[in-house]
Formats: structure tokens, C-alpha cells, sequence
């Protein structure tokens, strides 16, 4: 007892001594919280920011707002960001002070993170409900702007999860996905080469297997040959797998760095010379099959965004030339990243969150034309893309495969990669496998190199019609030039009345015969795009496309076409046919009439025996890009 007395006798003395000590202890947290927060390592930030939160600080909006946005960053947990931005945003201040101790509030903005974590968590409505909200408490026009976009997105991604598109997953498995996260995977062209990321503790490391045997084989960390301090990043791999490009980054910038597999090993990585590297942020490149083309990201000027798409070819010197942003059918106001040419050089493959998206970043798929400029980008859809941020789907085998990280519930770790197959039905190894054995031979020259044709405006013709067609390249003078038959195909498009996805009794009859020439390939599937002309509200145009593109698809069903080989998109006022208006501002109905139609695209043909034609727009008609 007199002990007892004594020591409450000497902490009356020294009140303060526990409580001081203790709010340095704290504020040591939260300085570190702060320090890895600002680094974007959102894990190491998590843990300090909890420790703030069980000693005291339940209560504080200003560390509910900071473990909210963490957890927004950290795959897997990101359902768990919600509870804690709904605290924040019972205590917000327009004078939140980033960076004090001593602040209780949380910025306005808390509000904006609330509606990102209910869209990344697919409760969209409830998002929309929290946007509308934050736009009453914001005066700023940008934000405002931003704000609507994620409502349309919002939006978006309610149809686009109505109907899904079909495509097979298939997890990698072991030994390629672990416990820890995996991502960014690319796949040399003969298909044989694997490199890829890993996190392991302390730094992130690069991995490189072999697809021998059926299988990958075990994957050896090249982190060290890189000569890598675990800031280096995959970025994309050369046709024949020897060379690899990556990115080094470190909290100021963000170069190119590229590195040559010689002798079974990776040599050290240098920066990539001539005009690629700045003193801005190069995110991201990918280069031809011949190496002889450059895509790149860049939040360097010249472009309309913050990050763009450049491109740049090597000169005759074996220089990069000067980059030429690409124009503004790809890069928007906002960021595109991520960038991927196909081995045919006529499919770029990117992600964006400036076109018509779900949510933040998208990935979506543009077509070089004959006239060498790249179509409307076209949204790979769900579950390919998500209410998060989707970056970095790398195409395989023209867009055959596609590799991809996500995180799903039962994966092996945080994130997995994926092999996404749009068009094919066969399992992903057996599909690989055949696919490996093609280019097998055509290397040995029994097969002829896949080629990508793009189809031409022509003449309108019946829908199918033989066309005899002669090679005229001569490699041996005494022989007698080759023939083959090439199936032309005249796709009609379906037009649907104003305001309206009805089918008439004209574009039932071009279903029907669209559906006859489907059931004479049964390995092809179709996709079916949505249009509408230019009259009425924006996003309303866009429901209404789908609407039409959903009862073409659903017309062809009823016809005997499995839903399996159909998907439907709804592009609303994009890729115009005809003008909307004349020259003088006034209505054309008829350029009007053009435009609200569903279009078709078969994949799974062979394009050097089957050519697409559309028909011709009459040239008074025709709707010319500004």
C-alpha cells in the first residue's frame, strides 16, 4: 500500500511526462505516415497512420481521410476505404491545413474520394449520389468538370456491366503468380519469352521465365543483372525476345531504360538515346515488331493532355527521331498511358481516362486506316476494364491473347496475371500451344507470315461475291504466278428511326442475312456497335445506342446465333457515317438518317481470304473530321 501511495504520489508531480512523451511518439507517426504517403507507398503509409488511429485519433477526419485514400491504393482492400472517407466527410473545412499534426478536418475533397471508393466498389448509384454532392461544396470549374465525368462514368458502367462481353480468363497459376503482387507481364512474339514484376519486400523486382515443355518454367529474378535498385519497370519486350525496354523512376522522373539478353543473360540497363528521354515523365513504350517504331507516354509538352501518346521512328542513322504526339482521335485533355502496337502495326491498344469510360482508366483499341490515321478508340468493355484504373493489357498475337493483372477473390495474391482470350474458345494452354506450333512453322517456311488486311470503301456489291484475284509477286520468273479466291463481304448496316431502336422490316432483313452468313462460319464471332446521330443529350444518345446494338444482338439470337459469339457496344455520337448539319448550320436529315445505325465487325476469319467492304456514303454526305 505505502508503495502504491508513493507512486501515485510521483506521477501527481510529473503530469505531464507520459502525455509529452507520448506525443512525440505520435507525431512521429504521423510524420512518417505523411512522408510514405506523399511517395505513394500507400502500405508502409497504412501502417503508421493505423497506429495514429488505435492510439487516439479514431475520431480525427484528417487520418480517416488519409487511411481512406490508402486503402483506396492497396489491391484486394479497397472495399475498406469507404467506412473510414464516410468518417471524413462528417468533419470537412474549406481551411484544411495538408501536413499539420494538430489538423482535425479533412478537405472538401474527402467527398470526391468518398464517390471514387463507392464506384471502384461497384456501388454506383450510391457514387452518383456522393458526386452530385461534391459538386454543391466545390466553386472550382476543373473540379466540377472531373465531377460530371465520373457520373457519366458512372453511368457507363452500369450498361456496360448489364452486358458483359465474352471473354475467357485464365489465371497463370504457379510458379508465375505468388502470394505477392504480379504484374505488367509482356510475351515476346514467338511466344516463349515471359518478363514480368513482381513486389517483393523492400523493392520490386523483375522476372524472366520460359514457356518450354507446355509450361512456364521456374522464373529467375534478373533484378540484379538489370543492375536495377528496384525502380525499374516492364515496359514491353522485342518481337524475338532479346531486347527489353523498362522505365526507371524516381520521385522527380521517369526515364526509358533498355537491356539486351545475350550469352542467357541480361546485360545492365541503359537509358535509351536520341530524343525519347526528358526531364519530364516517360512512362511507358512499346516498339514495333521491325524496331523500328516507338509509342511512347509523356506528360512532355506538345500534347493536349497531361500524359500523352508520342510516337517516334529510328532514322537511317539508327537514331530516334523527334517524337510527334499522336493526334487527337487517341490523346484527350486528360491522361492516356500505357500504349502497345501489334505485331501487324495496325492495332494500338492503350489506356485512357479521357474517352468513354467506366472509371478512371480504361483500355481501349484503335485501328490504323487505310489513310494511315487511327479510328475512334473503341472500349474493350466488361469485365476486361472495371470501375478502377485498368492499365497496361498487353496484346499477344495481334490482340489474340491479352495479358493483364487484376485481383480477384480466391487469386494467389494481391494481383494475378491473366491471360484474356476475346475471341477463342480453346483453353488457354492448348490454345498457346497451337498458336507456338503455327509460328514454329511458318518460321520454317510451311505457313505463310499472318498479315492484316484493312478493308477498303468500295463499291456496294451482293453480299458475298468470289473475287479472283492474282499474286503478282515474282520470285521465281518460270513459274506461273499463283491464284487464290478471295470472299468478299458487304456488311449493310441496320438503320433505326429518330429517337428510336425499334427494328424496322429492312434492318430485320439485313439481320437475317447477316445471321445466314454467321451460320456458314461457326468459328467466327461478331461484335455489334451502336450509333446515334447528333440531336439530343450526349449521354442519352449513348443509352440509346446500346439500346439498338442490344436488339440487333438479341434479333440474332432469335435466329439461331449463339449469345456466346455476340457482344454489343453502344457508342453514342461517335465515329459519324455522314454529317448531321450542312455547311450552313442547317439540319440534314438524311447525313442524320446515316448515323443512327448499328454496324457489325466479324472476328475469327481469315483476313487474307475474306475482305470486309462497307457501303459507300455519297460524297456530299460524307462526314469529314475537323
Amino acid at each position: 500500500m505505502r508503495n502504491l501511495l508513493l507512486l501515485i504520489f510521483a506521477l501527481s508531480m510529473f503530469p505531464d511526462i507520459y502525455g509529452q512523451l507520448r506525443k512525440s511518439e505520435l507525431k512521429e507517426y504521423f510524420l512518417d505516415a505523411e512522408f510514405f504517403f506523399a511517395q505513394e507507398e500507400y502500405v508502409d503509409a497504412l501502417y503508421d497512420y493505423m497506429e495514429l488511429y488505435n492510439n487516439g485519433f479514431r475520431e480525427n477526419a484528417n487520418i480517416n481521410y488519409r487511411i481512406g485514400i490508402c486503402y483506396l491504393n492497396v489491391p484486394g482492400q479497397k472495399d475498406k476505404a469507404i467506412s473510414y472517407l464516410n468518417a471524413a466527410v462528417n468533419n470537412v473545412s474549406k481551411k484544411y491545413k495538408p501536413g499539420s499534426f494538430k489538423e482535425t478536418k479533412a478537405p472538401v475533397d474527402a467527398w470526391l474520394y468518398l464517390g471514387n471508393a463507392y464506384r471502384i466498389n461497384n456501388q454506383l448509384n450510391k457514387a452518383i449520389e456522393i458526386y452530385q454532392k461534391y459538386k454543391t461544396l466545390t466553386k472550382s470549374a476543373d473540379e466540377i468538370r472531373y465531377t460530371d465525368q465520373q457520373i457519366a462514368a458512372c453511368q457507363i458502367a452500369i450498361e456496360f456491366m448489364r452486358n458483359p462481353v465474352n471473354v475467357r480468363k485464365t489465371n497463370l497459376g504457379s510458379p508465375i503468380n505468388t502470394s505477392s503482387s504480379n504484374f505488367k507481364a509482356v510475351i515476346s512474339g514467338d511466344g516463349k519469352t515471359l518478363v514480368y514484376m513482381t513486389e517483393l519486400p523492400f523493392y520490386d523486382a523483375v522476372y524472366f521465365s520460359k514457356f518450354e515443355n507446355g509450361a512456364w518454367t521456374e522464373p529467375v529474378n534478373i533484378t540484379s543483372q538489370l543492375q536495377s535498385d528496384g525502380n525499374q519497370y516492364v515496359s514491353c519486350i522485342s518481337h524475338d525476345g532479346t531486347v527489353l525496354y523498362l522505365t526507371r523512376e524516381d520521385n522527380f522522373n521517369s526515364d526509358i531504360m533498355v537491356s539486351r539478353y545475350e550469352n542467357g543473360v541480361w546485360t545492365k540497363s541503359v537509358p535509351l538515346g536520341g530524343n525519347i528521354n526528358t526531364k519530364f515523365w516517360e512512362s511507358h513504350a512499346s516498339v514495333s515488331k521491325d524496331g523500328k517504331t516507338l509509342y511512347f507516354a509523356s506528360n512532355r509538352k506538345g500534347g493536349p493532355g497531361a500524359m500523352d501518346i508520342f510516337k517516334s521512328v529510328l532514322t537511317a542513322g539508327g537514331q530516334w527521331g523527334e517524337p510527334v504526339p499522336l493526334d487527337n482521335t487517341i490523346n484527350t485533355p486528360l491522361n492516356e498511358d500505357t500504349p502497345f502496337i501489334t505485331d501487324n502495326d495496325s492495332l494500338l491498344y492503350f489506356s485512357s481516362q479521357g474517352h468513354t469510360s467506366m472509371g478512371g482508366y480504361d483500355i481501349f483499341l484503335s485501328r490504323l486506316t487505310t489513310s494511315g490515321t487511327w479510328s475512334d478508340p473503341e472500349n474493350l468493355g466488361y469485365p476486361v476494364n472495371s470501375t478502377d484504373d485498368d492499365l497496361f493489357y498487353y496484346p499477344w498475337n495481334n490482340g489474340m491473347i491479352g495479358y493483364f493483372s487484376m485481383f480477384e477473390e480466391g487469386s494467389f495474391g494481391k494481383e494475378d496475371i491473366y491471360a484474356l482470350q476475346p475471341y477463342a474458345d480453346k483453353p488457354y494452354y492448348e490454345l498457346l500451344a497451337d498458336l507456338l506450333s503455327e509460328k514454329t512453322a511458318e518460321t520454317a517456311g510451311t505457313a505463310p507470315e499472318e498479315t492484316y488486311t484493312q478493308p477498303d470503301q468500295v463499291t456496294e456489291t451482293s453480299l458475298t461475291k468470289p473475287v479472283e484475284t492474282k499474286d503478282t509477286s515474282i520470285t521465281q520468273p518460270a513459274k506461273k504466278p499463283a491464284e487464290r479466291t478471295v470472299q468478299e463481304i458487304l456488311l449493310l448496316p441496320v438503320y433505326f428511326n429518330f429517337d428510336n431502336y425499334q427494328l424496322s422490316d429492312e434492318g430485320k432483313k439485313n439481320l437475317e442475312t447477316f445471321a445466314g452468313l454467321l451460320k456458314t462460319m461457326p468459328d467466327a464471332s461478331a461484335k455489334l456497335y451502336g450509333y446515334a446521330d447528333a440531336v439530343g443529350p450526349a449521354q442519352y444518345n449513348l443509352t440509346l445506342s446500346e439500346k439498338r446494338a442490344i436488339a440487333a444482338m438479341k434479333y440474332l439470337v432469335s435466329l439461331g446465333i449463339e449469345a456466346k459469339r455476340l457482344s454489343a457496344t453502344g457508342m453514342g455520337e461517335t465515329n459519324f457515317a455522314a454529317i448531321n448539319k450542312n455547311p450552313d448550320g442547317t439540319d440534314n436529315p438524311e447525313g442524320r438518317r446515316l448515323n443512327r445505325r448499328v454496324e457489325f465487325e466479324i472476328f475469327g476469319i481469315d483476313n487474307e481470304k475474306v475482305i470486309i467492304k462497307r457501303p459507300l456514303i455519297p460524297e456530299h454526305l460524307k462526314y469529314k473530321k475537323e
